[in-house]
């Protein structure tokens, strides 16, 4: 089934409780009801099975099981002895994968049943990965549903899975084992467990040097005691799942910022090349260790500047500052430049869990950040016509989405989309926009924030569309509107577009506001066809040339 959170706003006519997010239900007025029919991509029975053919490289597929498919095959052929991993996404919670052989026989089963986080100490771990040592002969995969005991946030917002298969032997291919890697047939490397960087660099290199290719790390704990350095062009580091960890060492302060790191240790190599292109991270988890003394200072689970790369199936989690930090490098200007992070999990980092900044023309898509101490995800720094669509961001301790300048306020964040993403729970506001321009806000939900649901701040032409902005101001009754355009006494909120949004409470008295402006400067705003139910005072517009047209006010 292909379902993503605009197809639910768009045409869904009630929202229920889902994922365990626990969305309040409420109707959205004047919205068609639809059901999409499941596609299935992947046969039912063996003899249906979705036929991959030679697997040669790495392959993937997104689909569903549930209630109403219960099961799905993947057929493919080894012509060369090799070893095989085959393994679900982080996010795959809840669902089970089988190895079979040609009669149909179980060769290993392995299910993701979620991760739960319990401590800084006890992150959790998850399952869902198989690798073994194959035969030149056909062989099938099952996938099907299984229970999930993880966090319910912890899973694909629309239950569906992601399988992955990575042969050994593919193209320009090395493999990496850990200390407790249980290995099938030859590895290339295999680390001691004590500075184990140094081995998976050793791996970088070999691949770097030939003009790039894949540095596969087999399951197991990689203990990091410094910076890994990525410093060429067109490497893939992957893993084989969560269970690949890269860990920091007990009590270690990196070297450099970013465990990850995707720069030069020197300036006058950093001058040189600045930005690395084609480099992909994929199918792991980066454990920051911050319950075992790790150092703030530079404690970033990646850091770098990228062109057209791609972090996928990350988590990262624990780190004692940022999560997934792209960078610019500021020594010669030069922007993070289309970059993806995709399907990923940010969670319990000591500062944001993302922070983008000065990323431009990038996509930041089916990710979960959860947990964090400051910011879910934090647009800073000049990071400008970028998209973040259908992320859950939830429980973190500041906003869950801002947008601004950051220290030098001029350095602002323009033409950023923030599209069909879950906002909840989150201790200050749900969306803040600060400083900036051409902020298109459409179709998330935005509900139970301790303060604003969504504050323009000093912002002008921003589209404000579409969302559900539900029974925000948590933290104090009858002190925040819902959406709020307003100044600092300097640059104020103008030309702004609020329409067809839905603003609810579960009391009157929960909103100062439910569609406010803070000053007569604040002007020029246009507040069209919103639907405001069960807010005391529905509206305040101060500008003089504001207009408030078409609204509907529930009581």
């Amino acid at each position: 089934m292909k379902l993503n959170f605009l197809t639910l706003t768009k045409f869904v006519s009630l929202i229920l409780v889902v994922s365990g997010l626990g969305v309040t239900s409420f109707v959205i007025p004047n919205l068609p009801a639809r059901a999409d029919d499941p596609v299935d991509g992947a046969g039912n029975t063996p003899q249906t099975a979705n036929d991959i053919g030679t697997l040669t490289n790495a392959v993937s597929f997104k689909d569903f099981v549930g209630n109403f498919d219960t099961d799905d095959y993947y057929k493919f052929n080894v012509s060369v002895a090799t070893p095989v991993s085959v393994f679900l996404n982080g996010l795959s919670a809840g669902t089970q994968l089988e190895l079979l052989d040609s009669n149909g026989n179980i060769l290993q089963v392995s299910a993701n049943n979620g991760t739960t986080w319990t401590s800084a100490i006890n992150p959790g771990t998850t399952g869902g990965s198989i690798t073994e040592s194959l035969n030149v002969g056909t062989y099938y995969i099952r996938i099907s549903p299984t229970t999930n005991t993880g966090n319910p946030l912890y899973k694909s917002f629309d239950s569906s899975y992601t399988v992955n298969l990575i042969p050994f032997n593919a193209p320009d291919t090395v493999t990496v084992a850990a200390k407790d890697s249980v290995k099938p047939g030859l590895t290339n490397y295999t680390a001691d467990g004590i500075a184990d960087q140094d081995t998976i660099m050793q791996a970088i290199e070999y691949v770097g040097k030939r003009g790039g290719g894949t540095v596969l790390l087999l399951e197991g704990t990689y203990m990091i005691s410094n910076n890994v350095y990525v410093t060429y062009d067109n490497v893939t580091l992957t893993g084989v799942g969560w269970g690949t960890k890269l860990k920091l060492a007990n009590g270690i302060k990196l070297g450099q910022a970013g465990l990850l790191r995707s720069a030069f240790r020197y300036s006058v190599d950093r001058r040189r090349k600045p930005i690395f292109y084609g480099q992909h991270f994929r199918h792991m988890s980066l454990d920051g260790n911050k319950g075992n003394g790790t150092n703030y200072t530079n404690g970033y689970a990646n850091f770098g500047t990228y062109g057209d790369s791609s972090f996928d199936n990350m988590r990262v989690h624990d780190f004692p500052h940022y999560g997934f930090d792209p960078h610019e490098q500021s020594e010669t200007a030069t922007p993070t430049l289309r970059l993806t992070i995709k399907d990923s999990l940010a969670d319990h980092n000591a500062v944001d869990g993302m922070t983008t900044d000065t990323c431009v023309d990038s996509i930041f898509v089916n990710n979960v950040v959860d947990a964090n101490t400051r910011h879910g995800i934090n647009i800073v720094t000049s990071s400008k016509n970028n998209i973040y669509l259908n992320n859950v961001v939830t429980n973190n301790g500041a906003n869950g989405i801002t947008v601004q300048p950051g220290s030098t306020l001029s350095r602002v964040s323009n033409e950023n989309k923030l599209l069909g993403n879950i906002v909840k729970f989150n201790k200050a506001d749900g969306i803040y926009v600060y400083l900036a321009k051409l902020t298109e806000i459409k179709d998330n939900v935005v509900a139970l924030n301790a303060k604003y649901g969504i504050r323009n701040r000093s912002s002008s032409y921003s589209t404000i569309t579409g969302n559900i902005v539900d029974d925000n101001g948590q933290g104090s009754f009858n002190t925040y509107p819902a959406i709020y355009l307003h100044g600092d006494a300097v640059v104020f909120s103008t030309n702004n577009l609020v329409k067809n949004n839905l603003v609810r409470a579960s009391a009157l008295n929960r909103y100062k506001w439910g569609i406010a402006e803070g000053d007569v400067k604040d002007d020029y705003n246009k507040i069209d066809s919103n639907t405001i139910q069960s807010v005391n005072i529905p509206f305040r517009l101060k500008g003089p040339n504001s207009t408030n047209t078409n609204n509907q006010i529930i009581p």
